[in-house]
């Protein structure tokens, strides 16, 4: 006679429900881990899709759109894909902005932007930024409230070792503008930084207002760098044909002060009133008169003064002078018309 299969019961154990919860939550912990460790672990981050604030953005969402961009923290981006922007803007137009995207392949672009204005006064040719960079843009765009262009090259920079030396620089990992200690309480901002980077998922965006005015840490080095990065694409671009006439007075024959007539900007003065109105066949005589006001107009040409120099001094542009058209003395330190 056959003996009925036992029917065996097994019972749970708490001990080893938790213990075993317990090893795969460590197990998933442990996976989770490796899957953060990204160029942005070290820094406040988001990972996307997430809210992300209106602004301040590097460059303008108007032009990002304008160029086919879109906004950085949209869209999909591979595990390997990376991005970021960044623009120098200051009171001194234009701002300078630079875009570089890494996928399977390397794409970027130099640009320069500007808030429109209407004003197309040659005798303040700071508002005319379209006139200013004659020469080193073909074409200029608009949008509603900006203007910008794309200027020609000399040669094709290195847009490979451009990526790399940002990377290296640590553009993914700076650290933020309020965890820094400013060295003297009586600095003036005069220029600023602002970054957006992403990497995959994980996006984040950052300033500083001046960074050289900051404490002793690895931030101002690694931003002056990237400055003089931007810099060196600055230069590599045709230069300006811009030997116009500028209006302006200023103190003594040498100045070295040049302030336009609208009082809008002042120049540093390169050159020399008595050796000009020689050079430029003048008929008027020059003779010591450093506490003199003269009213001029010259032809000449104006170069930036770069950004990690204008927090300690009143100059914004250089201004070479070739030729005299007109010299007069006048009363005081305004433009006679």
């Amino acid at each position: 006679m056959n003996q009925p299969e036992k029917l065996i019961k097994t019972h749970k154990n708490p001990t080893l429900a938790i213990a075993y919860g317990v090893f795969v939550w460590v197990i998933l912990l442990m996976y989770s881990g490796c899957g953060s460790a990204h160029k942005m672990s070290k820094v406040d981050h988001v990972v996307l899709p997430s809210y992300i604030l209106p602004a301040p953005r590097a460059i303008p969402e108007e032009i990002a759109d304008s160029l086919g961009w879109g906004l950085i923290s949209e869209g999909t981006f591979e595990e390997d894909e990376e991005e970021f922007r960044l623009a120098l803007s200051s009171p001194i137009r234009p701002y300078h902005g630079l875009r570089i995207h890494k996928a399977k392949e390397l794409d970027a672009t130099y640009l320069l932007f500007w808030e429109k204005n209407p004003s197309v006064d040659v005798r303040a040719p700071q508002r005319n930024v379209r006139w200013f960079i004659e020469g080193e843009c073909e074409e200029f765009y608009e949008t509603r409230n900006y203007e910008y262009c794309i200027p020609e090259w000399f040669e094709e920079p290195d847009w490979d070792g451009l990526f790399e030396q940002f990377d290296e620089q640590g553009i993914w990992t700076l650290e933020p503008a309020d965890s820094l200690v400013r060295d003297t309480v009586s600095f003036e901002d005069r220029w600023y930084i602002h970054i957006e980077a992403r990497v995959s998922q994980y996006y984040r965006r950052y300033e500083y207002m001046s960074p050289d005015t900051y404490a002793a840490s690895r931030v101002p080095n690694a931003v002056l760098s990237m400055v003089s990065q931007m810099r060196l694409l600055r230069d590599a671009t045709f230069q300006r044909d811009n030997f116009n006439v500028y209006r302006g007075y200023m103190k003594g024959v040498a100045g070295p002060e040049f302030v336009l007539c609208d009082e809008s900007e002042t120049w540093y003065f390169n050159g020399n009133l008595e050796d000009l109105v020689v050079t430029s066949a003048y008929p008027v005589v020059i003779e010591d008169a450093q506490e003199q006001y003269f009213y001029i107009e010259a032809r000449g040409q104006v170069r930036d003064e770069w950004y990690t120099e204008w927090f300690d001094q009143v100059y914004t542009r250089a201004f070479d002078p070739d030729e005299i058209n007109e010299i007069r003395l006048i009363s005081g330190p305004q433009c006679p018309y």
